[in-house]
């Protein structure tokens, strides 16, 4: 990148364009509009009637401002969405206006502070006179920032659209602080302060320690089961707020979820740590005020690691200063304990990891027992069942995909718990076979459905490594009739992330025909847009996450609506469970709404009977205000479903 004009404004060359999903549609829609301008500038001037006038008219409604100027550089077309940018009245632009009067008009107006029209002026006859292409960055005096597109044309003149690009730029900056940060404290996540944590343990091989502090609150659940999760995460943010008033500028301060926090003190030596951490235990257990929750008293436990004298990598450090943290907590003084090999050899700490290996051991007999009952579920038939909960336009209630979910009615166990039977599916094999027989059972239920109506099938991370993925789901479609384009895959923003490039062609397979890819749960930390280029992903479904305390987040649900649609890509919410939240979302632009306000999850007869009377359905059968969702009837399914 190379400055075009003094401060303010920036051109990228041709060869160091943006390569995101955005600028290439919008360098696109940029050539297309070149284009028209050169095979139709024609009539403008030489016809007369509907021809020129459906050239001007489309001219002025652009959603971008346009001038065109000649080899002279005089200015030979401008439009109203450049005068509405740079605030000059339409009046004062007159075709035949040379370039400077034209600067000299837009700096009187305040749009280039503090710089001389001279100066303005020779960078920019600079730039034309090359006879390049490029993208100019131009930040108003208003703060605002516009994208210009140059484009010069083979009679010697040029043409330049101009777009208001702050808002985007916002949402990107969100976007990147989200992907880095807890959405609910804001404090680093665990991505960015393990990323903190190797530079960190690297520079302490070449003599500069530093500490880890591992901390999580005593009580806290406690708070969470009189007061409600709404109350935990009101503490949590104090917590947060407490922590980083405490420590200094260069240290980090991270949640790593649930209560658990982190803290990386750079060149501190133990006596330090240990001071920070006292004063934090004394800061954390001083009451909380929780506004109309009330208030609670919390203590924290602090274990202490420090490299490199406990340990020389990340991981190392951070299961030191866990067994500390344990080592706190068993005291139950709320203490902080500082690492030391004699930790793993005390009676306490023997005893807390028989009792965790006890527990684990427990855990995996159960979901040995698990995996052994569905596989004769699989094997046998007439347990497993597939619900259906629509996701609907938000613009009018239409329903149009429906999300297979997987329920299973054991008949000694009674109803388990999809969170269970899919972990034991994972950790038992059987994973592959479950998806296998989801796959053909959604295909074959939704074969009956009407024509446009989808039907959505979620994918493991592990269904990602099958070889014969591809197989296994053209083989559903081909059994049951259903078109490949009813077919919706969604994965997790988790397992789209690390991929194999193996794996990233199966999803490229499946997309060519015609199957689409949806990435659920994003924005819950792992992934972020550009990650989106390498994906042939169509629809993004934002995590329900996002719609806690939607009114303080309505500027990054926003930004995230709006970055979406700038790649191309659109938006399903899910958790929709309020009028607030479908108001908001409306107003947002989001195009497609999945939650228990519309529908919850029903089984295919049910589904039928509820897609005929029209949406919404949920137990309360109460209409939205201000919606026309209980009047739509869009998805009729034929009897023989």
């Amino acid at each position: 990148m190379h400055g075009s004009e003094a401060g303010k404004t920036t051109t990228v060359s041709r060869q160091t364009e943006d390569q995101s999903p955005r600028a290439f549609a919008w360098r696109r829609r940029f050539a297309q509009m070149v284009a028209a301008i050169r095979y139709d500038l024609s009539w403008r001037f030489t016809r007369p009637g509907a021809l020129r006038q459906r050239f001007e008219q489309a001219i002025a409604n652009l959603p971008q401002g346009i001038c065109l100027y000649d080899a002279d550089d005089r200015l030979h077309l401008v439009n109203e969405q450049f005068c509405r940018i740079y605030n000059q009245p339409m009046s004062r632009l007159r075709t035949g206006m040379r370039l400077y009067d034209v600067l000299a008009d837009s700096c009187s107006l305040g749009n280039y502070p503090g710089r001389s029209l001279d100066d303005i002026y020779a960078a920019r006859k600079a730039f034309i006179d090359r006879r390049e292409k490029g993208i100019f960055l131009q930040e108003l005096g208003d703060g605002r920032l516009i994208a210009i597109h140059h484009q010069p044309l083979e009679d010697g003149g040029w043409v330049c659209t101009y777009e208001d690009i702050t808002e985007r730029r916002k949402a990107e900056a969100q976007v990147e602080f989200l992907a880095h940060h807890d959405s609910l404290t804001e404090l680093p996540n665990r991505r960015f302060f393990t990323d903190r944590l190797n530079q960190a343990t690297t520079r302490a091989t070449s003599g500069n320690r530093c500490a880890l502090l591992c901390l999580d609150l005593d009580g806290f659940k406690e708070v969470n089961d009189r007061l409600g999760h709404a109350a935990g995460d009101v503490l949590l943010k104090n917590v947060a707020m407490r922590l980083k008033d405490a420590i200094r500028s260069s240290d980090t301060c991270a949640r790593l979820g649930g209560d658990e926090f982190a803290i990386l003190l750079p060149d501190s030596s133990a006596a330090d740590a240990l001071r920070v951490a006292n004063d934090l235990a004394f800061v954390l257990r001083q009451p909380y005020f929780l506004g109309a929750f009330g208030s609670a008293d919390v203590t924290a436990s602090i274990g202490i690691a420090m490299a490199p004298d406990h340990a020389v990598t990340a991981d190392e450090l951070m299961l030191k200063a866990d067994r500390a943290l344990y080592k706190s907590k068993n005291a139950r003084q709320s203490l902080p304990v500082v690492f030391d090999e004699a930790l793993d050899l005390s009676p306490q700490m023997e005893t807390s990891r028989l009792q965790k290996a006890s527990a684990k051991k427990s855990s995996s007999d159960e979901l040995q027992e698990i995996a052994d009952d569905l596989r004769l579920a699989l094997k046998n038939g007439g347990e497993l069942c597939l619900h259906y909960q629509p996701i609907c336009d938000a613009r009018n209630g239409r329903p149009v995909v429906v999300e297979a979910l997987a329920r299973w009615h054991n008949p000694v166990r009674g109803h388990v718990s999809p969170l269970e039977f899919v972990k034991a599916a994972e950790r038992h094999g059987l994973i592959n076979q479950l998806l296998k027989w989801a796959l053909a059972s959604a295909c074959h239920e939704a074969a009956h459905w009407d024509g446009n109506l989808k039907v959505s099938v979620n994918l493991s991370p592990l269904n990602l490594g099958l070889p014969d993925l591809l197989n296994s789901v053209e083989q559903a479609l081909g059994d049951s009739g259903l078109p490949a384009r009813r077919l919706v895959l969604e994965l997790t923003e988790a397992s789209a992330v690390d991929r194999s490039s193996d794996t990233l062609e199966r999803l490229r397979e499946l997309s060519a025909i015609g199957v689409e890819i949806w990435l659920d749960d994003f924005g819950s930390g792992y992934a972020n847009f550009e990650y989106l280029r390498y994906l042939p992903c169509h629809v993004v479904k934002i995590d329900r996450s996002f719609l806690a305390e939607y009114e303080k987040r309505r500027e990054l649900l926003g930004g995230m609506i709006d970055l979406a649609h700038a790649c191309g890509l659109k938006v399903v919410a899910e958790g929709v469970e309020t009028a607030e939240h479908l108001s908001l979302l409306q107003s947002l632009g989001c195009d497609l709404l999945q939650g228990f306000l519309l529908a919850r999850p029903l089984p295919s007869g049910e589904l039928q009977a509820v897609l005929r009377r029209g949406l919404p359905y949920h137990e309360s059968r109460s209409i939205v205000p201000g919606t026309n969702f209980a009047g739509s009837n869009p998805a009729k399914i034929s009897s023989g479903a």
